[in-house]
């Protein structure tokens, strides 16, 4: 069945190349363009040959300049068959559009992103060649809107779609027309969790290029041989160059967000984490006011699991350059620091932050010392690759405190063990009485089977020698596989069968396949 279909398709696709060839090629085929339009209205699911149809047609039609109509002001209409030619054409175009936005939320997964890129790709054919005469740049804001409308009201998810998106958003042009839009178009005084969760990730697309915070002059600009040339997809030769206004970008991003605050962002917990996401990575640095989050961040603080972890970064940005106060902060910060964290994949994030609240050497020793104890009680049942993490961390608290090396221990005899003063399930890093007790896990963890997790235990035994310098613990993206799959990557010139070397072709002795079989 599925050969059936795809033959079927290539047919399709065939027959379509031959009518956009004839047409273009000799207006006596026409009628060819109102055909292929039609075939939209037969189509039920697979429109991906019909749209790739009309991108061609339409692109090589804007390049030759056949839908530009030159209309003088007081002057009556031109009847001419050339006008009426030109208006056809028009009225095709804005029906093709018309049937590619209709395309991106029906049909096939992939013939709703194909739908996506075919508008985009008009859109960057239109500002390239305008339907009306120009002499300055030329952006169709109105063909950006009709898409962002297409994206935000719909009653499903427009995730894939707003991703294919993001290849669109690395042009200056379309991330400052396409804010000026979104801030336009996105309010609403009751919004759903589906338009919530495509406005916020559209809007995190639209920020993933980083705004600056000056516009550099034209002398710095050809001092800086090395700066990247600003990429713009409406760029046509000959004409002037897209003025880029960050200013404008950070104002249309700051109302987008005040939209965002009026909404119950808090109510489901997949929104919620969006719109931590956004704040922390995106907004933060863009906003007015930034003091106006303390209230959600703070909230979110005290929700615990994931979402916590990620409003940890925010309360950490609002405490370090905004002087907002947060009370029993360190607390909190202790009490994230439990089993369930690896579980979550803001782990890595989490460890980083802690070693930044953790970076003053004028903090209360029993307070470091707690930290420093409850992680490498959580090394013990960690995975080998969250292990490293979390005695890294130790390492450095013990390189920043040098008083706290009496805490390391020569030994983890069963005594030491079970004389240990320190309470786990105590939440108060102050009342938790690490300060009396020593670090025997690490003593335990040099001799850990994975010799990554030895190192790391070495490390911190180590450190007291102040010999060595502080990890950088910033979570890197593309760190290495897990050791599952770095396994599988591994070339064995000889693969161990048995635990036993055979001397002959018998089985050897002790067999307990001799049990049950008997071999002739």
């Amino acid at each position: 069945m599925a050969a059936v279909q795809q033959n079927f398709s290539k047919m399709i696709s065939a027959q379509l190349r031959m009518k956009s060839n004839e047409f273009l090629n000799s207006r006596k085929h026409a009628n060819n363009l109102a055909d292929i339009l039609q075939m939209f209205e037969a189509e039920t699911e697979n429109y991906t040959p019909l749209l790739l149809t009309i991108e061609v047609i339409f692109t090589e039609l804007l390049k030759r300049g056949d839908l530009v109509q030159h209309v003088v002001p007081l002057k009556p209409t031109d009847t001419s068959p050339e006008a009426e030619y030109k208006r056809w054409l028009n009225e095709c175009y804005e029906a093709a559009i018309s049937r590619a936005l209709q395309c991106i939320k029906c049909g096939r997964t992939s013939s709703r992103l194909q739908a996506l890129v075919t508008a985009c790709k008009l859109l960057q054919a239109e500002g390239k060649h305008p339907l009306e005469p120009t002499t300055g740049y030329f952006f169709p804001s109105v063909r950006l809107k009709n898409i962002f409308t297409v994206l935000l009201d719909s009653e499903i998810s427009m995730s894939p779609q707003i991703v294919r998106f993001q290849e669109f958003t690395e042009y200056r042009d379309v991330q400052q027309h396409g804010l000026k839009v979104l801030s336009a178009i996105a309010y609403r005084k009751s919004a759903t969790q589906i338009y919530m969760q495509n406005f916020l990730e559209l809007l995190d697309k639209l920020l993933a290029m980083e705004i600056p915070t000056e516009i550099k002059t034209k002398a710095k600009e050809r001092d800086n041989d090395n700066e990247k040339e600003m990429k713009v997809l409406c760029a046509a030769e000959g004409k002037p160059q897209f003025p880029f206004n960050p200013s404008m970008c950070r104002r249309c991003a700051n109302r987008c967000w005040s939209f965002a605050c009026l909404w119950p962002l808090c109510e489901d917990s997949r929104t919620h984490r969006r719109a931590l996401l956004l704040l922390v990575e995106r907004l933060m640095p863009l906003l007015n006011k930034p003091h106006l989050a303390t209230d959600m961040l703070c909230d979110s603080l005290d929700a615990g699991g994931p979402i916590s972890m990620l409003a940890l970064q925010g309360v950490l940005e609002l405490v370090r350059r905004h002087n907002i106060e947060y009370p029993d902060l360190y607390d909190r910060l202790y009490a994230m620091f439990e089993p369930e964290m690896f579980a979550t994949r803001y782990k890595k994030r989490l460890l980083h932050l802690a070693d930044i609240f953790l970076s003053s050497t004028h903090l209360p020793e029993s307070l470091v010392a707690a930290f420093a104890k409850r992680l490498a009680r959580l090394a013990l049942v960690a995975c080998p690759e969250d292990a490293g993490g979390l005695l890294q961390l130790v390492a450095n608290l013990l390189l920043r405190h040098p008083a706290l090396k009496r805490m390391i221990c020569c030994e983890d005899t069963p005594a030491i063990m079970s004389n240990d003063p320190y309470v786990m399930e105590e939440a108060h890093a102050a009342r938790s009485r690490a300060l009396g007790a020593s670090l025997w896990e690490v003593r335990a963890l040099r001799r850990h089977w994975e010799p990554a997790v030895s190192r790391a235990a070495a490390l911190v035994l180590r450190a007291a020698d102040q010999r060595e310098r502080a990890a950088d613990l910033t979570p890197d993206r593309d760190a290495a596989q897990p050791l599952f799959d770095a396994e599988l990557k591994k070339r064995f010139k000889a693969i161990e069968m048995n635990f036993i070397r055979p001397q002959s072709m018998a089985l050897p002795s002790g067999e307990r396949l001799l049990q049950y079989w008997e071999f002739a």
